[in-house]
């Protein structure tokens, strides 16, 4: 059996590929071509969305098995927030201001109901409390949400607040992630039976995407270093229980498996190692796609649309990348409790 190798790998093709997918996906609904494409509940942009997880789960897993507890939070805050928190004032500063000025003046901007800057402060620990500004979106048709994909950062986060419990009881093992990722699996069949009254199952599809991946992590060398039978017969699974019945019982947990399994295979292993803009592209396409169907790129079609979107949507990762992203990610070797540590020195 070959040795796996945790340097070859295509994480950082796929990763991008999957915010490519979500943009794709969320052409339709916001640019009034219809709904996601896809079957039931499981359309393009969830499908992009749980091989993000399931990626998530190997990586955060990999890096809590190397990483002190502390060290690891830092690298996590360090990676989601001040990207975040820059798409925040970019839509509160910039985005919205400019359609704003398109219908009246921008003297009452700052007042406007709800207001800009509850948009900055009220989202600023990733729950969207707010999710428009004003009436901003008025005439386009998803007129209420200003960023929808950023519901899916707090669910991701609390999966690495979850990595982070198991490395401080000292129990981030195969054993028990695989525990909690048969109670996830029992999270998901619960909600589809309706059992949690009316709920939103996206939270449970993630998490056990996410375990699932954190557990292949433990299990690598048996599982991604198969040539064909296993990621074969996942296959035959995930196309059956899709078109068929099923899914959110055996297609899931195949589906992110062979998003594994398809990453560690694929030949494209540079991209994303030196400059990964997954992120800024998933934190901006949604935005973006909003300015482009308030300024009328619906009109040239759904083609049209998703080129211009995917575009702009790179412009801005491109630079949250250079800007914000990787000049944040120097400071992973810092010490952020080494200020307070100095200070309770000097006042003793």
């Amino acid at each position: 059996m070959p040795t796996f190798d945790v340097r070859a790998n295509s994480f950082g093709f796929l990763r991008l590929m999957f915010a490519v997918l979500v943009i794709v996906s969320h052409s339709w609904p916001l640019g009034g071509f219809g709904k996601d494409p896809g079957r039931l509940d499981n359309n393009l942009g969830i499908f992009a969305v749980e091989g993000f997880f399931a990626l998530s789960g190997f990586l955060i897993t990999m890096s809590g098995s190397r990483l002190s507890i502390g060290r690891f939070l830092w690298h996590r805050i360090l990676r989601i927030f001040p990207a975040y928190w820059v798409s925040l004032l970019l839509v509160a500063v910039v985005f919205a201001p400019i359609i704003w000025r398109t219908m009246r003046g921008l003297t009452e901007y700052p007042f406007a109901s709800p207001p800009p800057t509850g948009f900055i402060f009220l989202n600023a620990l990733l729950f969207q409390n707010q999710i428009t500004i004003g009436d901003t979106l008025t005439g386009i048709p998803a007129a209420l949400m200003w960023n929808g994909p950023l519901y899916t950062l707090p669910m991701e986060f609390a999966c690495y607040l979850l990595i982070a419990v198991l490395m401080a009881g000292r129990v981030l093992t195969a054993r028990m992630v695989a525990v909690l990722a048969a109670a996830a699996w029992g999270w998901v069949q619960l909600a589809q039976i309706g059992a949690l009254g009316v709920y939103d199952d996206r939270q449970a599809k993630f998490t056990l995407c996410f375990l699932v991946g954190s557990l292949i992590y433990f299990l690598r060398e048996r599982l991604l270093t198969l040539k064909l039978w296993l990621p074969l017969g996942a296959l035959v699974i995930l196309v059956v229980t899709y078109l068929t019945w099923g899914f959110h019982i055996f297609g899931i947990v195949a589906f992110a498996y062979l998003v594994l399994w398809i990453a560690y295979h694929l030949p494209f292993r540079a991209v994303g190692r030196r400059h990964d803009f997954s992120y800024g592209l998933y934190i901006y396409g949604w935005p973006v796609q909003q300015m482009a169907a308030y300024f009328g790129a619906t009109q040239l079609g759904i083609v049209a649309y998703i080129l211009i979107s995917l575009a702009g949507a790179a412009v801005l990762a491109v630079a949250s990348w250079y800007l914000i992203e990787s000049p944040a990610l120097r400071w992973k070797s810092a010490d952020p409790m080494a200020w307070f540590r100095k200070k309770q020195t000097v006042n003793a």
